[in-house]
């Protein structure tokens, strides 16, 4: 490995995802120091560091020690990564609940078994909205971004939130059987046993949608 090409494509990488020493630092738990050493070319850093670094990054360890790969800036990890770094800047709690939730669907969508296909669409429309062009403490603009990716991702990908048809059947069965039989005490006992039932059964069916859309992978914690 040649520390000459390390500290050029860690310097490149690292600028590409608009990151500093400090907050690579901070991302990958590896020394501030360390990372300087490296981009000087004063020491030759061990598997276990790259391996790091290049988790940090978003990158295989591959990206990061050959001097001819380079990975693009707003792909799925670069999109993860910029959201984290606008995160560490702000100091608004509005700001920070919608990078939150950002961060929490890019992850969600990286930890999946995704196909080439959904890969190449999610990371298409990633570019499509040009988040970086998005003027700092516009959180207004980074949640239209958000809603529309959501739907993109609803209506496109068809992914369904986690336990989605779970909830409709709750907040719709339980309230209505329970005002129903509460409501008057002329009802037969039998027909609110019925009405009972008939909600335990529509929350049943709500959670077996939810079970085979879970196993079908198209679940998605939003």
């Amino acid at each position: 490995m040649n520390p000459k090409n390390l500290a050029k494509k860690l310097k490149e990488l690292r600028a590409l995802r608009g990151m500093s020493q400090e907050f690579l630092a901070e991302e990958s738990r590896v020394g501030l120091r360390t990372i300087q050493r490296i981009e000087n070319e004063e020491s030759e850093p061990t598997g276990e560091t790259i391996k790091r670094l290049a988790t940090a990054l978003g990158v295989e360890i591959i990206e990061l020690v050959d001097s001819n790969l380079i990975n693009k800036t707003n792909d799925l990890s670069a999109a993860l990564i910029f959201f984290k770094r606008k995160l560490s800047k702000t100091i608004e709690k509005s700001e920070s609940r919608t990078f939150n939730k950002f961060i929490t669907v890019l992850t969600n969508l990286k930890n999946k078994d995704l196909t080439p296909e959904q890969l190449n669409a999610i990371e298409s429309y990633i570019q499509y909205l040009e988040l970086e062009k998005i003027p700092s403490y516009s959180n207004d603009l980074f949640k239209q971004k958000l809603r529309r990716f959501k739907k993109f991702l609803k209506t496109k990908l068809r992914f369904v939130p986690n336990n989605h048809y779970t909830g409709l059947g709750l907040y719709f069965a339980i309230p209505f059987a329970i005002g129903f039989i509460v409501s008057t005490n002329k009802i037969d006992i039998s027909i609110k046993i019925a009405v009972t039932l008939a909600a335990i059964s529509l929350i049943a069916i709500c959670v077996i949608l939810d079970l085979r859309i879970k196993r079908s992978g198209r679940s998605l914690g939003f």
